[in-house]
């Protein structure tokens, strides 16, 4: 009689996703194929996301759009556009600036104002009176609507005219002044000659390392500033080709580098390269990458969406018609590759299409019916429920050669008492051969509720290979995946 052989898979999904390679090689097994609704902790292990609970009652809009307006006094207001309006306030959206349909907004702030920029709108900037919210135009501007602005080294800055089709100029206001594009120090930069292969479009701007980067529809290009900061002296320090950004809300200035999506894939600029070379890391997606595609090909570029995290270092690159977002975890690196692990994240009903983060580590998120915040793991209602998945490669159970008869699985995991699951697993690459049973956590292993305990049940079946797949509905309490035991008995050898 064969003797009974187990395969033992230490935290499973801990490298996150790979959809590069459908069967295990080299025993990689804290890959997944699928990855979903997971992070991974500071211990290594995966651990599903916490929940996005809307905080806002008595709004029917999708807020697309946020910004945390950190005012001189230090308080803080947050800020949302939805519809054509922009609204303050979380829990009750108030109205405070009426813009034009379909608001598609970006925000920046200066000095006592918060400045409001997009396609078609002038670009117009609200101050800190509180009660009533007065709004002000750019004085003295010669461009007439912007939909890239931003703050950095004591300016605002401004591009991509869409009223007059002027995408290769870049505005900056007097010193201190957002207001101000005539006077003092204000100034403006023609790239048309700075373009590294023919003509572009400014798609963004971010500042970062004491520098401008100027995000092309192909290209980008990298300005170092002078020691007072004077862009009129600034200096063209490196440009990169054929390589650009194709959504303006992609870019994330991060504390390990400027993420942001170009047309194949998520891409870093890393934060100690940048002495000689833009671009020193490479692909960032390209564990994932086919999935990064298909969800650019099923996406308009200007819904795209991010936000970044800081407490857990999580970049976040949304997709809201497909419902599906990617977390790149940027503090942990898969060994070898040298790349950020990367889970998959989807929200039933309620997309994530904004995100913004406060001094008191609130962490936000715009969508449906108004503004979530990121807390705990007890969805409020059937329409935001999500399921924490893995899915393994296929292995081969050591040899591949040899049919296999399953007989045992045991789960090592962290979760409440009661939390029930289901296990799935695939046989010989067909997908028809998919079987499944249900998993419940007894109150004895998991009396610590929640506890780290066992869960076992039974297997079936014949193989040459084997996918092994976990899911849970969060409803309540995290669920932690530790461990992965599968026990068969090996059958005759198989020749094909």
């Amino acid at each position: 009689m064969a003797s009974l052989r187990s395969k033992t898979i230490k935290y499973p999904g801990a490298y996150g996703l790979n959809t590069v390679e459908d069967t295990l090689t080299d025993e990689a097994t804290r890959f997944g194929l699928e990855v979903t609704n997971g992070v991974v902790d500071s211990a290594g292990k995966l651990v599903s996301r916490k929940d996005f609970i809307l905080m806002t009652t008595g709004f029917s809009n999708t807020v697309k759009a946020m910004f945390v307006w950190r005012q001189k006094s230090g308080a803080e207001v947050i800020l949302s556009a939805a519809g054509s309006s922009v609204y303050s306030g979380t829990t009750t959206l108030t109205p405070r600036w009426l813009g034009a349909s379909n608001l598609n907004v970006q925000f920046a702030a200066l000095g006592s104002n918060v400045f409001m920029a997009g396609v078609g709108l002038a670009l117009t900037a609200m101050s800190e009176d509180l009660v009533t919210f007065p709004t002000i135009g750019a004085v003295g501007s010669n461009f007439f609507s912007t939909a890239v602005v931003l703050s950095a080294y004591g300016r605002i800055w401004a591009a991509s005219d869409s009223t007059s089709n002027n995408h290769h100029t870049i505005w900056w206001s007097n010193l201190l002044d957002g207001t101000a594009f005539n006077t003092g120090d204000a100034g403006n930069i023609d790239l048309r000659e700075a373009w590294p292969k023919g003509q572009d479009s400014v798609m963004a701007l971010a500042a970062a390392f004491g520098r401008l980067f100027v995000f092309g529809r192909k290209s980008i290009l990298l300005y170092t500033l002078p020691a007072d900061n004077n862009p009129a002296n600034m200096v063209l320090t490196d440009a990169v080709e054929d390589l650009g950004c194709i959504a303006r809300d992609s870019v994330q200035v991060t504390d390990t580098g400027i993420y942001f999506l170009s047309d194949n894939g998520i891409y870093r600029i890393d934060k100690f390269g940048q002495t000689t070379s833009v671009m020193t890391t490479g692909q960032t997606s390209m564990l994932y990458n086919d999935d990064v595609l298909a969800q650019i090909a099923a996406e308009t570029a200007t819904n795209i969406r991010s936000g970044f995290y800081p407490t857990e270092g999580y970049y976040v690159l949304s997709f809201p018609t497909p419902n599906v977002a990617f977390c790149v975890h940027t503090r942990k690196l898969v060994p070898v590759v040298e790349r950020p692990v990367a889970t998959r994240w989807t929200n039933a009903g309620r997309p994530f299409y904004a995100f913004a983060f406060d001094k008191n580590g609130v962490w936000y998120s715009g969508g449906v019916n108004g503004v979530h915040q990121y807390s705990g793991y007890t969805p409020d209602g059937a329409s935001n429920a999500y399921t924490l998945t893995w899915t393994g490669q296929w292995n081969p159970f050591e040899d591949e050669s040899r049919e296999k008869h399953a007989k045992h699985g045991t789960l090592v995991i962290k979760a409440a008492s009661g939390q029930t699951g289901t296990f799935n697993w695939k046989m010989n690459y067909v997908s028809g051969t998919t079987r499944s049973v249900v998993l419940t956590c007894s109150a004895a292993e998991f009396a610590e509720n929640p506890g780290l305990g066992n869960v076992s049940f039974p297997l079936g079946g014949s193989f040459l290979v084997i996918q092994p797949s976990v899911s849970f509905v969060i409803n309540g309490s995290a669920v932690a995946i530790h461990q992965l035991r599968l026990y068969a008995t090996p059958g005759a050898v198989k020749y094909g």
